[in-house]
């Protein structure tokens, strides 16, 4: 028996209600702002989804949506939702908490226990082998995997009763809550976004300048593009299609996909990090990470990995390139090829391994790796997965 684990809310109740659904609109304001405005977001236990405002306002728009809840419930969880926006010269605060950790939470209504189907998960066998992934396929597998409905979640559940007997999930009363925060924001305005337990969407293209502290939940982007962005993740969640420009810092990031890379420098540990292409002006420091480079542009021109005790997974350029990594005590697998590259004495490093580039041809880049206590692991480019 598995115990359900879902970012979605799962709660039990005893009673069940037969109330159609209901809207209610929480908060809506719009305020003027400007390019020199700065816009701060103190966010604890909230989702909410950003996108651009054309008209040079900033607005809030937060409404929740009750599907078979009484009156009394409706009213204290409503209660329970803190939203604060203040304006002082232009520059705008709002402090929020409390706004459910996913847009939709389901309640089911039954005195059994409730469980995952096992027959779900029997055709899913783990498969070993580490599959190409290109640039595209990344992004499309960022998309698909933030796209849930209610029923597919529960097609997952059964009932199971005293004697183990597992059913379906049919004529119990279900209560299901939906949240909507929306946040508009003119281009060319700063924000700093404060947060815990939170989960955070860019629905556009975001070019503003950034500054982001997320502890606890989950950052989905389309674009995030700004050589000052300076962003602080841990212990969450990490999906972007494009990041260019800016300074991360990522610690414990247990689902980390990046569609593309370019001009940004990266520190992290204790994390896994899927990236579909690395461009030109990547820098990455790690300690006790998994790392997969799928792809590089033709002119990715350098990339450089200084990392201890790190396990990477690197397809080789389809371009010309050259390759050196420096260190010691790391393990090279390169096709049929086990090389152990062994500590010295005095823990100096030394050249590992080198590929010259191959002449005439048009040079791409030079991957240069610097590892201690390391992995690597070495693939051919496949046309598919």
């Amino acid at each position: 028996m598995r115990v359900l684990l879902f970012n979605l809310l799962l709660l039990t109740f005893l009673t069940s209600f037969n109330i159609q659904a209901q809207k209610k609109q929480i908060y809506l304001k719009s305020f003027e702002v400007d390019k020199n405005s700065n816009i701060i977001f103190n966010l604890d236990n909230t989702t909410v989804g950003i996108e651009e405002s054309t008209d040079g306002k900033i607005h809030f728009d937060f409404s929740m949506e009750f599907e078979n809840y009484s009156k009394n419930e409706i009213k204290n969880i409503v209660d329970s939702v803190k939203i604060k926006v203040g304006g002082f010269e232009k520059n705008i605060t709002l402090e929020a908490s409390g706004i459910t950790k996913s847009n939709s939470h389901f309640s089911v209504n039954t005195k059994e226990a409730l469980v995952l189907d096992s027959d779900f998960f029997k055709s899913k066998k783990k498969e070993k082998k580490v599959l190409y992934k290109s640039k595209n396929s990344l992004i499309e597998e960022i998309n698909t995997h933030n796209k849930s409905s209610l029923e597919n979640l529960l097609k997952m559940l059964k009932t199971k009763d005293e004697k183990g007997v597992k059913k379906k999930l049919s004529g119990i009363s279900i209560q299901v809550m939906k949240s909507d925060f929306s946040i508009k924001i003119p281009p060319h305005v700063k924000l700093v976004i404060n947060s815990k337990d939170s989960q955070i969407t860019f629905l556009d293209d975001f070019t503003n300048e950034l500054s982001l502290v997320l502890r606890n939940g989950y950052l989905r982007a389309q674009t995030l593009a700004n050589n000052h962005n300076n962003l602080k993740i841990s212990d969450a969640s990490l999906k972007v299609e494009k990041i260019s420009g800016g300074i991360y810092y990522l610690n414990n990031i247990s689902i980390g996909k990046i569609g593309s890379l370019n001009s940004v420098k990266i520190t992290s540990e204790f994390s896994k990090i899927e990236i579909g292409e690395i461009n030109q002006g990547i820098v990455i420091n790690d300690f006790n990470s998994e790392f997969w480079f799928y792809n590089f542009s033709r002119g990715f021109k350098r990339f450089d990995l200084f990392s201890e005790y790190s396990k990477v997974h690197i397809f080789k350029p389809l371009n010309n390139y050259s390759f050196k990594a420096f260190g010691n005590n790391t393990v090279i697998h390169d096709g049929g090829t086990v090389i152990n590259m062994q500590p010295t004495k005095n823990g100096e490093k030394y050249n590992m391994f080198t590929r010259k580039s191959a002449g005439s041809k048009e040079f791409s880049g030079h991957i240069n790796f610097d590892m201690i206590h390391g992995m690597i692991y070495s693939y051919r480019n496949k046309t598919k997965s």
